[in-house]
């Protein structure tokens, strides 16, 4: 049997076969059998610390080397899948510029030296390198440009509201090119916007022309900007000023008028709300018996400043109104002298004596002249009373506030005391006998 397969014509056929085959990659694998061929291979920097401590910067895009290549084409099969690596070290560079730097070119992991020959082109193991001064520039400023609008009753904030997290940019790369930036520009819009805007945002590297830069070669140490931004609640508020009766005036007795009847205000839309619903905004409170006694007699004009609430913008503008007063009853002031023993004293304490030190007290009463004379007020129908209740239990004297009464019919502001609060007198405080 064994004769047979030996005779078989069809053994000998396959392994004619296999060793044609054999001796084919056998010679295909020998030197005078390799292949030529270029690659194109990307470039890999490495010094670059060293070139960046000088103060520069690789701005070449996408280097490649041109390698020629002779192998077997069993090695160019794998080549061509993973291709040579290709150095270049920037270390030794010290100026800005075109650079012609060589290059060194290693088979990749997997391939022995010894099965590849890399073949210099006519310019040899070199490739042009761009260098550029490279500069860190901190501090760029943040400018926020509003493009929406806000709501019927809401007002957006001005260029100078704009809130940055963070206050600027730090902007890197070629120097030439960082300096082209003027600021940085953050954009905001929005319609119909009736709260403030708080979120992060692109930001666009702005020229000298206020016009966007394109295409530098530069990195931000941010990709986007916080930005907070108002939009605040506004309302129409009037203004007034209240009256106090007093020294022969009553409130029907004045008309107010102001330059300045109503102003508008910005703010939170609680404040803006809470003060509308007060209704007006008071200027002041006048208290008629303290008027000088030209205003009370003529009228005349009074400077108020505009006080507001400090989480609340005067849109306006209006720092402070003018107030006119008109005094629509005729009235006089008389003066009258107090005698000490017009003066008594109140709250004494206990186991102590209080005798006037004032001998003679000045009381202005205001009222009409026809009630002031039909009152028929003289010093026998005025006096004063002394508080003590604040004064030490100690002897000496002291200067108290006194209260002034009228020994007549009627309120305040038909006949009433000028100014009734800044009376003192002088008052001796002893122990009791």
């Amino acid at each position: 049997m064994g004769k047979k397969i030996l005779d078989s014509k069809i053994l000998y056929v396959v392994l004619s076969i296999l060793i044609s085959l054999s001796l084919w990659i056998w010679v295909t694998s020998r030197d005078e059998n390799q292949e030529t061929r270029t690659l194109s291979i990307p470039v890999t920097f490495t010094g670059v610390e060293m070139l960046e401590d000088r103060g520069l910067m690789i701005v070449s895009s996408n280097v490649s080397a041109s390698v020629t290549v002779r192998a077997t084409p069993t090695i160019q099969a794998i080549l061509k899948d993973t291709p040579p690596r290709v150095s270049v070290s920037v270390a030794n560079i010290t100026e800005e510029g075109t650079q012609a730097v060589n290059y060194t070119v290693d088979p990749p992991s997997g391939v022995n030296s010894s099965d590849v020959e890399f073949i210099s082109g006519a310019r040899g193991t070199v490739v042009n390198v761009e260098v550029a001064r490279f500069l860190r520039r901190p501090g760029i400023e943040i400018r926020g440009e509003f493009r929406g609008n806000a709501a019927e009753g809401y007002l957006p904030g001005d260029s100078e509201d704009f809130l940055f997290d963070p206050g600027t940019v730090t902007i890197s790369g070629r120097a030439d090119q960082v300096n082209q930036v003027a600021y940085v520009r953050v954009i905001v819009d929005g319609e119909n916007l009736t709260e403030r805007v708080d979120g992060e945002y692109p930001f666009q590297l702005i020229g000298a022309s206020g016009d966007p830069l394109e295409d530098l070669d530069v990195t931000c140490d941010v990709d986007t900007i916080h930005v907070i931004f108002p939009i605040r609640a506004t309302a129409e508020i009037p203004l007034e000023v209240k009256l106090i009766e007093g020294g022969g005036l009553k409130v029907s007795d004045v008309e107010v008028k102001l330059d300045t009847p109503s102003i508008m205000v910005a703010g939170g839309q609680e404040a803006v709300d809470a003060l509308a619903d007060l209704g007006a905004i008071t200027l002041t409170t006048i208290d008629l018996a303290t008027l000088s006694d030209e205003l009370a007699e003529n009228g005349g004009e009074m400077t108020i400043p505009l006080p507001l609430a400090d989480e609340l913008e005067n849109v306006s503008g209006v720092t402070e109104v003018t107030v006119t007063l008109k005094i629509l009853k005729r009235v006089e002031t008389r003066e009258f002298e107090i005698r000490a023993d017009r003066i008594s004293a109140s709250g004494t304490p206990e186991g102590w004596q209080a005798d006037t030190v004032t001998q003679v007290l000045k009381v202005k009463v205001r009222g009409t002249a026809a009630l002031l004379d039909e009152l028929e007020l003289t010093e026998e129908s005025i006096w004063a009373v002394a508080d003590l209740r604040e004064v030490k239990e100690a002897a000496g004297n002291y200067t108290v506030p006194a209260s002034i009464y009228l020994n007549s019919a009627g309120s305040v502001g038909d006949v009433g005391v000028v100014n009734p609060r800044d009376y003192t007198v002088v008052v001796s405080l002893s122990r009791g006998s």
